[in-house]
C-alpha cells in the first residue's frame, strides 16, 4: 500500500563532503536554525551561533534535504544572488580542501541548469518536431 505525504515535518541533512559535488535546487531563502543548548557545556566557553540552513532538493535523489551553510557558502550565495535570488535555482556545490594557513574550506559553486526544466524543454521540442512532420 502506498501513502501520500501531506506535510514533510523533518528533512535529512545533506552533508557537504570534501571533493564530492552535490547537486541541489534551493527551495527557500536561507534561515537561521534553532539555538541548541549543549549538554555539560563549559559556562566559560564561547557559545556557538545557530546554524544557517538551506532547504533544498537533492537533484540526484529528488528528495527534500537541508544543508548547513557555513560562512563561505552563505556569503557567496548572498553576494552573487542578492535579495534571495538563489531561490529556485540549481547548483553544483563542492567543498574543497583547506588551504595551508586558512581557517576555512573554500567551495566550488556553479549554477547549473534545472534538470526538470531541461526535460520539459526536450519534451516540448520533440512534440514540436513531431507536429511539423505531419
Amino acid at each position: 500500500m502506498e501513502f501520500k505525504r501531506k506535510k514533510l515535518l523533518t528533512r535529512p541533512v545533506l552533508k557537504l563532503e570534501q571533493d564530492k559535488p552535490r547537486y541541489i535546487k534551493v527551495e527557500k531563502a536561507m534561515f537561521i536554525g534553532k539555538d541548541i543548548k549543549a549538554r555539560n557545556a563549559d559556562p566559560d566557553e564561547k557559545k556557538k551561533e545557530p546554524a544557517t540552513i538551506i532547504d533544498a532538493i537533492n537533484l540526484e535523489t529528488r528528495e527534500p534535504v537541508q544543508i548547513v551553510a557555513n560562512a563561505v557558502l552563505k556569503s557567496v550565495l548572498n553576494e552573487e544572488y542578492p535579495n534571495d535570488g538563489y531561490v529556485g535555482k540549481c547548483f553544483a556545490i563542492t567543498k574543497m580542501g583547506r588551504q595551508p594557513g586558512k581557517q576555512y574550506n573554500p567551495f566550488h559553486i556553479e549554477e547549473i541548469e534545472d534538470p526538470n526544466e531541461a526535460d520539459k524543454a526536450e519534451d516540448s521540442s520533440q512534440h514540436t518536431a513531431a507536429g511539423k512532420r505531419r
